[in-house]
């Protein structure tokens, strides 16, 4: 008779202070010691930020955590998509190398990460998939680009800039994910495949709900944001625009205060983009650049963990044009459907922005005292993201609503003597996922 494959009895999971990103350390735990030895295994998901809090979060302080988290093996990395604010972490040098000593043996990236995305006609994607990925390069050698030319501003156009500049790669982090996938394994997943990471933690089923191809569902892109000839003809316009002039030049700061008085411009190509950086053309290219945010964050990978009758649900920044395939589209979309509504710890998407947490899946939930106790943990900081009520990130209705029917977890306001928060919960039986008291104390 064959052996019984051995099961996790407990599942731990860290959500560490890192200000505006996200950085999650899912561990489950076993009764016995497996083949190596070891009776844990380790995801690390995520490990970036774009904002640090005032106190506490430096990235390189939370790696050495990691590290004695895991005892200095890890055995997945996933990153959801390559937003600054999820993997910035990777392309430090100190918390880069940190990580990278912990030689993950399998590493999981969203299909568009796929080396061979934009070109393999021998892969599982289609040509409409492909066209896709090679638009996200032509969109972040725009973004590049324009954060390059206001990279000195102030007010409206520096937020312009800052949002660009999170389009950007981080090719350092890139090139280390690359170094890592090539010692060990690599996944880039879509919707149903494979992650690799059930070979690695035995007991645990892991579900891929995200993100689609556009074979799958065409929705995930936009128009604009799957053609490659849209972001070129941005990237051209910008590039007579800026000829002949450096911006970081002698004259940078004379075109910018021209900009933010509202004078006439000074003469030349520079003209162009001093005029787009006031009024509604400003909001414009804003427009533009915002295409390209949505676009990475549907990329991102979702996964669902199941073990022992828990469900961990991990969406990355995925937003309602990803989850629409896996709620309304997907051919196994009902029995999905009973499966979501039964979470036991849900990561907010999106740091807790109004578009990453659809109705449609809270309703699955419920809007009320819980008949199923549930958890939610939040990594975010206030005051990053927002002018208004309505686009504030964390969203101040969403928060209200999840307070309402999970016991929701944040690292806003996180004290720094509390560097991380932990919940644990065993696999069997009815007791939620709590506090761990002694967490970063």
């Amino acid at each position: 008779m064959a052996a019984r494959a051995p099961r996790p009895v407990r599942a731990r999971v860290r959500m560490y202070q890192v200000g505006f990103g996200d950085c999650f350390l899912l561990t489950f735990e076993y009764r016995a010691a497996l083949a190596d030895g070891r009776r844990e295994r380790h995801i690390l998901i995520d490990f970036g930020s774009t904002h640090r809090p005032k106190a506490g979060g430096r990235l390189a302080e939370v790696a050495r955590l990691i590290e004695g988290h895991t005892g200095g093996r890890l055995d997945v990395l996933v990153v959801t998509h390559r937003h600054r604010d999820h993997l910035s972490g990777l392309g430090a040098k100190a918390s880069g190398e940190v990580i990278e000593r912990l030689e993950p043996a399998l590493v999981v990236r969203p299909w568009t990460e796929d080396p061979r995305a934009a070109s393999d006609a021998e892969g599982p994607l289609g040509e409409r998939s492909r066209r896709f990925a090679g638009a996200l390069a032509e969109a972040q050698a725009f973004a590049g680009t324009l954060a390059g030319a206001v990279a000195e501003a102030r007010g409206a156009r520096a937020e312009l800039g800052a949002l660009a500049l999170m389009q950007l790669g981080n090719q350092a982090a890139i090139d280390r994910l690359d170094r890592l996938a090539e010692r060990a394994a690599a996944a880039y997943l879509f919707y149903g495949a494979d992650s690799g990471i059930e070979a690695l933690v035995p007991g645990v089923r892991v579900r891929v709900l995200g993100p689609p191809t556009l074979e799958q569902w065409p929705e995930v892109a936009g128009q604009r944001a799957e053609d490659p000839e849209f972001w070129v003809a941005h990237r051209r316009l910008l590039d007579r625009a800026l000829a002949g002039t450096d911006l970081a030049g002698p004259r940078a700061e004379e075109l910018r205060e021209a900009a933010g008085a509202g004078e006439e411009p000074p003469p030349g190509p520079a003209r162009w983009l001093i005029d787009r950086m006031r009024g509604h053309q400003a909001a414009s290219l804003r427009r533009v650049v915002g295409t390209l945010d949505d676009a990475l964050n549907n990329t991102s990978v979702i996964l669902l963990f199941e073990a022992g009758g828990r469900r961990l649900l991990f969406p990355g920044d995925a937003q309602i044009e990803a989850w629409s395939y896996a709620l309304t589209g997907a051919p196994d979309r009902r029995a999905l459907r009973r499966a979501l509504g039964a979470v036991d710890l849900y990561k907010v998407g999106h740091h807790g922005s109004r578009n990453a947490t659809p109705r449609s899946l809270f309703a699955l939930w419920g809007d009320g005292p819980p008949e199923r106790p549930m958890a939610a943990l939040m990594s975010t900081l206030s005051g990053v993201h927002g002018r208004t009520e309505a686009t504030h990130v964390p969203r101040a209705t969403l928060v209200a609503a999840l307070e309402r029917r999970a016991r929701l977890f944040s690292t806003d306001g996180l004290a720094p003597e509390r560097p991380f928060i932990e919940l644990a919960a065993p696999l069997r039986g009815e007791e939620p996922f709590s506090l761990e008291e002694s967490a970063g104390e």
